[in-house]
């Protein structure tokens, strides 16, 4: 069934394509969740806030500079009542590429330290 909110088909398998290639042979980013309208590279599980905000800056980096993307970040409350930090950019298919971590890792000291 045709979906008229969804991506454009074929860009989308395309940037999915694209994203999965990148993931694929630069170290340190991990394998995203895609689904209909995202690619997620999630940060959730590491740790160390300033380990956390160094691989989300470095994946900040790559993407943007790989898939000529600008990054936002925005906050959104994950269904265990945590706070989420997201980085959200969209492809020209309309394909949103996150990048989420836990939002007491990203704190403006380390954060600011990272950018």
């Amino acid at each position: 069934m045709h979906d008229p909110t969804a991506p454009e088909h074929a860009g989308y398998w395309r940037d999915v394509r694209r994203i999965i290639d990148i993931a694929e042979v630069t170290p340190g980013l991990p394998i995203p969740s895609t689904s209909a309208t995202r690619a997620v590279f999630d940060y959730r599980g590491i740790t160390h806030a300033t380990d956390t905000a160094e691989a989300v800056a470095t994946a900040e980096t790559i993407l943007s500079y790989a898939l000529h993307l600008t990054f936002v970040r925005r906050e959104a409350l994950a269904g265990d009542d945590t706070v989420r930090y997201i980085l959200e950019a969209f492809t020209p298919s309309g394909l949103a590429v996150d990048i989420v971590a836990r939002a007491e890792h990203m704190a403006a000291p380390q954060l600011a330290s990272a950018a």
